[in-house]
């Protein structure tokens, strides 16, 4: 920046006083190449403001798909299905986890069950003089595990419950719906692919406001800061446009080893009735 103000400077102080030569004539001097020509330029892309990727909340396959890119979506739409079959297939196992832990958990009692018995009759033997107060206190230790045995089994069951909960709700959760209403942008997946829980399967951005984004060395990351003006010269726009820093990531990006900045757009309707999310730009 220092350097753009002094090329500045330079060149008003050599129109204001022009070099003199053989008896004082007026040399005419070359033009001084514009300042905005030597700015360092960054590669910047157009986005949308709001964009949200549709995912399943679990691990599946990928039925059907129901929209194409350039579709234009509504609120609640069902954009996407998982297939059923993956998921009955959970739900039958995590039930009969639940079977077995349940077992579990009765065997449990019936066992708690017979130590309280059987402490009962020691004591009562030991009352009598007929047998030695050890097995009193063994018994005592026996009812002691068995309780510990119970609490653990019905842990057990209220996991696995969670477990067959979790597999009803994929079940009749299979749908994947848009959140908002938007245009679908990119498809990453095709009908019959395993996806992860989380990955994504369309995109669906917003029908708002464009923003532009664009990389930043860190050592420029004090010259950019929120509320600087930036252009941005667009291949299918004849004039740069100009658009004003709004966000500048307080951390660089671990793929680029760049600082993301992102700018609000002018909002001429002329310029932006011409602007798609995807295009590129070159900002200074």
């Amino acid at each position: 920046m220092k350097r753009l103000i002094l090329i500045a400077l330079v060149a008003c102080s050599d129109r204001g006083a022009p070099a003199r030569h053989d008896g004082g004539s007026a040399i005419v001097k070359p033009a001084t190449a514009d300042a905005a020509t030597t700015a360092p330029s960054f590669v910047g892309v157009i986005t949308a403001a709001d964009s949200v990727d549709i995912a399943p909340r679990f691990q599946g396959v990928v039925a059907t798909i129901q929209v194409r890119v350039g579709d234009a979506v509504t609120e609640g739409q069902v954009v996407a299905e998982m297939d059923q079959k993956s998921m009955q297939e959970e739900l039958r196992a995590a039930e009969a986890a639940l079977g077995a832990a349940a077992a579990a958990r009765r065997q449990a009692d019936v066992d708690l069950e017979d130590a309280r018995r059987k402490l009962q009759l020691e004591t009562k033997a030991v009352a009598q003089g007929v047998s030695p107060s050890v097995n009193v206190d063994e018994a005592k230790l026996a009812v002691k595990r068995a309780q510990a045995t119970v609490q653990k089994a019905s842990s057990t069951v209220a996991a696995e419950s969670s477990h067959v909960q979790t597999a009803r709700d994929h079940v009749t959760d299979t749908a994947l719906r848009a959140p908002s209403s938007g245009t679908v942008a990119m498809r990453f997946k095709d009908p019959g692919a395993t996806v992860a829980s989380g990955a994504p399967i369309l995109r669906i951005v917003g029908q708002g406001a464009l923003r532009l984004r664009f990389a930043l060395p860190p050592d420029r990351a004090q010259v950019v800061i929120p509320g600087t003006t930036v252009h941005a010269t667009i291949d299918t726009i004849a004039h740069p446009v100009a658009a004003v820093v709004r966000q500048v990531s307080p951390t660089i990006d671990p793929a680029s080893g760049m600082i993301i900045v992102e700018a609000e757009l002018a909002s001429d309707p002329a310029v932006t009735s011409q602007l798609r999310p995807g295009l590129a730009a070159t900002v200074r």
